[in-house]
């Protein structure tokens, strides 16, 4: 790959790290039970939240072999939400970085906010997978695709936990048995600037040459240190449902929420 390319895109992420630092006075966290901004994913799986109207999130997620995964989310209208991504194994090191061909990216529309007696419903198409690109034109771990999903927050002693679950049908590949997946996630905020999550994701639809039929168990934990600004930590694929599996993986990320 052109070297002029590369250099491109690791400016864009230093400046991006930059930005968000200059602009914290108008952030807000989405970590423990003072957050005041929905997170939109569980682990990787998506749940009902939404950002608000001009509302935007950045974020970057650093992968194995020093890969990075970088996403922008913005506030499109009142419940809708649109959102870019990219990443490159391995970014950082020697050598040209490997790129997924195209600029992929996720619409989200909810349906019904959350009430009291209801959760909140969601619909949208996420096309961003994650880990290396193949050959055969798929990422190690597939993106959600079209899916649907629903959300609901439960007030107790502990915290704020939060309900999750959604069924989903991969689009880039589609999926192996054509046949839709499902999940299910659980968060629960420790304090007030820190949630754990964990998520589970049906591969009964998988290739088997990549994936087995245990389904993917990921966990994660996030703590947001100032406002704007959460860090997390991620454990993937604790079953070992990858082909050629030796253990699960760990992922670190990193990201800003704020306001227009």
């Amino acid at each position: 790959m052109n070297q002029y390319i590369t250099s491109f895109i690791r400016i864009l992420f230093a400046m991006a790290i930059v930005v968000m630092m200059r602009e914290q006075l108008q952030a807000q966290g989405s970590s423990g039970s003072r957050g005041k901004m929905p997170r939109l994913s569980i682990v990787d799986m998506p749940t009902a939240r939404i950002l608000p109207q001009r509302a935007y999130r950045v974020s970057g997620l650093l992968m194995q072999e020093s890969g990075l995964l970088a996403q922008a989310t913005y506030g499109l209208a009142k419940n809708v939400n649109l959102g870019f991504s990219y990443s490159s194994m391995p970014l950082f090191g020697e050598g040209d970085p490997s790129l997924q061909p195209l600029l992929l990216f996720e619409i989200r529309a909810r349906l019904f906010s959350e009430t009291k007696n209801r959760p909140a419903i969601a619909i949208g198409v996420n096309t961003q997978g994650i880990g290396q690109w193949t050959d055969v034109r798929r990422f190690e771990y597939n993106a959600p695709g079209i899916y649907a999903c629903a959300s609901k927050n439960i007030n107790w002693e502990a915290g704020i936990l939060s309900l999750h679950g959604g069924i989903n049908y991969p689009i880039m590949p589609t999926a192996f048995s054509q046949t839709p997946s499902a999940f299910l996630g659980i968060e629960q905020s420790v304090y007030s600037n820190v949630t754990i999550s964990a998520e589970y994701a049906g591969t009964w639809n998988e290739d088997p040459q990549f994936m087995n039929d245990n389904g993917l168990l990921n966990c994660a934990v996030k703590y947001s240190p100032f406002k704007g600004v959460n860090v997390y930590l991620q454990a993937r694929d604790l079953l070992e449902s990858r082909a050629n599996a030796q253990g699960f993986l760990r992922y670190a990320g990193i990201e800003y929420i704020g306001v227009f």
